[in-house]
């Protein structure tokens, strides 16, 4: 048996929807698994295939023995998993929520298990903590989650077209510190400041409108923790500002910046500006250009 997996990225937050808001790009990886010979192997290419693991430590190949000892099932010995990763690692694009989402379809397609959303949604969500990143990966477009006593509550916004832009620098930012900066309370202010902007940020998704954008993507509760943190990231997020972005935010944790334009003329000029502010704290950066993708995930036999 042979399948393809393709497991998009995501951006989260989107400024004032910490931790609940996620919406998935058309940007993919792309994996081959099958049954074959008699022990484990992994061919890593594209992003990240220097420093990935090529052994069970692999968190495509942990997510699967994961779904699989929950339907109280033994993955094959011979498996063979080739990889074609085009999401940058560590970048606040959601790599590790698409690894887990593509281990826990390629074990389920492999074992037979009958394709459950919410079975399939709440083992991804187990294992990464949270469902901002794995939801919208899983079911594409703009998921809005939460979990109430284990179980994953998920809904899709519709949402405008709208036109990104994602600069992310070479700069290692890993979840865990990104997390660690956070304060374990937050000022009343600060939550009534993300709360009074949370229901319009997605009103103003579903209209494409840009102006109310520009205030509804203002957060107090995340980001003016981890911005300082990232060289270059207060710098590029003024001057993607003033160059012409309606609103420019933390991708997820960062240290990727995602900024929402209101014309396709600006991209480059935005672009520029953003990337110089990086390069003149010393970094380099990368530009994408995707726009969100109503698919998610998909699993087929090959």
């Amino acid at each position: 048996m042979r399948f393809r997996v393709r497991v998009p990225a995501t951006t989260a937050n989107l400024g004032p929807g910490f931790d609940c808001l996620g919406l998935a790009l058309d940007l993919w990886n792309e994996l081959e698994v099958e049954t074959t010979g008699n022990h484990l192997q992994i061919l890593v290419e594209g992003e990240g295939q220097s420093v990935l693991p090529t052994n069970k430590t692999n968190a495509i190949v942990k997510a699967m023995e994961i779904y699989a000892h929950q339907h109280c099932k033994t993955l094959p010995a011979g498996i063979q998993i080739r990889c074609k990763n085009n999401i940058p690692l560590g970048s606040g694009l959601g790599s590790s929520s698409a690894a887990v989402v593509a281990g826990i379809l390629a074990a389920a397609a492999l074992l037979k298990i009958p394709e459950n959303k919410q079975d399939l949604l709440e083992c991804a969500t187990q294992i990464e903590g949270h469902p901002d990143n794995v939801a919208p990966c899983l079911l594409g477009g703009l998921i809005s989650s939460f979990v109430d006593n284990n179980k994953v509550i998920s809904r899709r916004i519709p949402i405008a077209p709208l036109i990104l832009l994602i600069v992310t620098p070479n700069f290692s930012f890993p979840t865990s510190q990104a997390r660690a900066a956070l304060p374990v309370e937050v000022p009343h202010k600060d939550a009534v400041f993300n709360l009074s902007r949370v229901v319009l940020l997605t009103e103003a998704l579903r209209n494409g409108d840009v102006d109310l954008l520009s205030l509804a993507m203002l957060d107090q509760i995340h980001q003016p923790y981890r911005i300082p943190l990232i060289p270059g990231a207060t710098a590029a997020i003024i001057a993607g500002r003033k160059a012409g972005a309606a609103a420019v935010v933390l991708s997820g944790a960062g240290p990727s910046l995602l900024a929402v334009l209101r014309n396709q003329s600006e991209l480059q000029d935005v672009a520029a500006v953003m990337v110089d502010a990086f390069e003149r704290a010393g970094l380099t950066a990368r530009v994408f250009n995707p726009p969100f993708s109503n698919k998610g995930a998909s699993v087929i036999e090959v």
